[in-house]
């Protein structure tokens, strides 16, 4: 797989898909014939709202929420956030399942009113969707909080979504990637995956498709860790060429 970054989308070991000038793509190169997107810190910059509600609950007992404590928990289904509220944080008086109903309908009301989508991936969406490239949400979020977003998104783009209440095991598990792949009847070895958190790169990295680290929204380190060999920071200025690009192995 190319070694490719996008900072900013700008040049700096810019995918080479040797595609047309106006940044189309040649006949030869072959785009992905599904993209799978994860949503938070992919396609929607959501993690300031979800620390807002970890935030909020340990106000409640008195304690302040270390940021770098929350940055390990990105990407982290509701259940485990809400095990580790409760049995390390020390939040009292709740079950995990009233963490869980408070932190979601405190984002889910944010998200409503507006998403906070990444920088230039709401013209990538609509940019797949006119070349005829189906896509589908891969998230490990409530089900009216895949539905907004669908509903939020370019008409037509999401085919549909993966969500915390479908019958699948939740990432790190490649399970989700390879429903959303039945679901849409394709190889998951000819698809795309957007992902940012451990969790979901370990996820798209075990599934057969081909992954991106999205950086810029991300508390990890995923060159570090290993955990990917392309990397966009946002998605500015990316273009058909970059997408076929990233799957050419």
């Amino acid at each position: 797989m190319a070694n490719s970054e996008l900072q900013g989308g700008l040049a700096d070991g810019r995918a080479n898909a040797g595609g047309n000038a106006d940044g189309t793509v040649k006949q030869s190169d072959r785009l992905p014939v599904a993209v799978l997107w994860d949503m938070d810190g992919t396609l929607i910059n959501s993690e300031p709202y979800w620390g807002e509600s970890e935030a909020q609950l340990l106000a409640r007992a008195g304690k302040v929420w270390d940021p770098e404590v929350a940055g390990t928990l990105q990407g982290s289904s509701l259940a485990f956030v809400a095990d580790f509220m409760l049995k390390q944080a020390g939040v009292p008086g709740m079950s995990a399942q009233d963490v869980i109903d408070f932190m979601v309908e405190y984002v889910y009301r944010k998200e409503v009113e507006a998403l906070p989508w990444t920088n230039g991936v709401y013209a990538v969406l609509e940019m797949l969707r006119d070349a005829g490239v189906p896509q589908y949400l891969v998230t490990s979020s409530p089900e009216p909080m895949a539905r907004n977003l669908v509903e939020q998104a370019p008409a037509g783009a999401f085919a549909g979504y993966v969500c915390n209440e479908t019958p699948v095991e939740h990432k790190p598990s490649p399970q989700p990637y390879l429903y959303a792949a039945s679901q849409l009847g394709v190889d998951i070895a000819d698809c795309l995956i957007f992902e940012d958190s451990v969790p979901g790169l370990t996820a798209a990295g075990t599934s057969g498709a081909s992954w991106v680290s999205v950086t810029g929204y991300s508390s990890i380190d995923a060159r570090e860790l290993g955990l990917a060999s392309q990397f966009i920071r946002d998605y500015t200025g990316l273009t058909l060429e970059d997408i076929a690009g990233f799957c050419r192995k």
